[in-house]
């Protein structure tokens, strides 16, 4: 019954879990907060374990063979989210400097306008019968980290890279190469990882709701709203119409991409440790990352679902 009716939704297998995950940690922060098993799986502290087995499971899926074709679809459209991202950022941050306009601060709108939510990239691929795909997942993952934040604002501050970690980076691809040399060596190991993929997302909508205020979204306001509408009415025209018209796909990966990853709410608190200037900035910009977290999660299945129905696709 229950599987029914997340069945029923587009990407529903990330977005259900993810939803039920918020409410919980809204009225209840610390209900699973009691150490041991219990807070290593049920709470947020599990986020990581899980996007790292998410790595491996998806590199797995990666035959040599199709990497090249993989990379030159999803990756060319990755590509089409960043670039802009990046050129925004940079104009953003001369044209209204750290302090911002309109309550968004230099570091709230390049957290949030770089970041794009793997999870529930590869769920609406899943969704719609993509699953070899899914191997784009440590690719996007890397947008969602602060590394291209951070180089951004180290730029513009101090005019350089320093401070610059490079180690989440690589962090992502261990777990994928080992996936995919395992994958590649025996199949049949491939298809048993494969099929953990929707169990997987399943967690990793759990975990990562089990970060997410209601209440400190909602105290974001207009800002918030503002810059999740800006990331919106930018990301998805962009990433669109680049699939449509250059790569000719469906545009259902366009979609996936025009979000904003709930990992991303620890991005200013990341570049502030690195860039002390920042702090004064953190605790707004998290609140404003985390309104656009809730809102294109729920957003992008959605606009998935109604495309689907308008062309009588068909989502798994």
């Amino acid at each position: 019954m229950i599987m029914k009716f997340i069945n029923k939704i587009p990407a529903g297998i990330f977005i259900v879990p993810l939803v039920v995950s918020m409410i919980l940690f809204t009225f209840f922060p610390n209900l699973f907060r009691i150490g041991g098993i219990t807070e290593s799986f049920l709470s947020a502290n599990g986020s990581g374990f899980v996007i790292g087995m998410l790595c491996f499971a998806s590199g797995s899926t990666i035959k040599l063979s199709d990497l090249k074709k993989l990379i030159k679809f999803q990756g060319s459209l990755i590509l089409s989210k960043v670039v802009p991202s990046l050129i925004l950022s940079f104009a953003f941050l001369y044209a209204f400097g750290l302090d911002g306009i309109l309550g968004i601060s230099g570091l709230a709108f390049v957290a949030t306008i770089i970041s794009t939510n793997p999870a529930v990239y590869v769920a609406i691929l899943n969704a719609f019968g993509r699953e070899h795909e899914a191997g784009i997942y440590p690719f996007a993952g890397i947008i969602a980290l602060p590394i291209l934040p951070l180089i951004v604002m180290s730029v513009f501050v101090s005019g350089g890279l320093t401070g610059v970690n490079w180690w989440p980076v690589i962090s992502v691809f261990v777990p994928l190469i080992l996936g995919m040399i395992l994958g590649n060596i025996d199949p049949s190991l491939s298809k048993v990882f494969a099929t953990c993929m929707p169990a997987l997302l399943m967690l990793l909508g759990w975990t990562l709701g089990q970060g997410m205020d209601f209440i400190e979204a909602i105290k974001s306001g207009v800002p918030g709203i503002l810059m999740t509408i800006f990331f919106i009415v930018v990301t998805l025209p962009l990433t669109y119409l680049f699939e449509k018209k250059v790569l000719k796909g469906d545009g259902y990966s366009a979609i996936g991409l025009s979000t904003i990853a709930g990992v991303s709410t620890s991005t200013p608190a990341a570049v502030a440790v690195a860039i002390p200037e920042l702090q004064p900035y953190v605790t707004s910009a998290t609140a404003i990352i985390l309104t656009g977290v809730m809102i294109t999660s729920i957003l992008a299945p959605f606009l998935a679902g109604k495309l689907a129905k308008k062309r009588g696709d068909r989502f798994i």
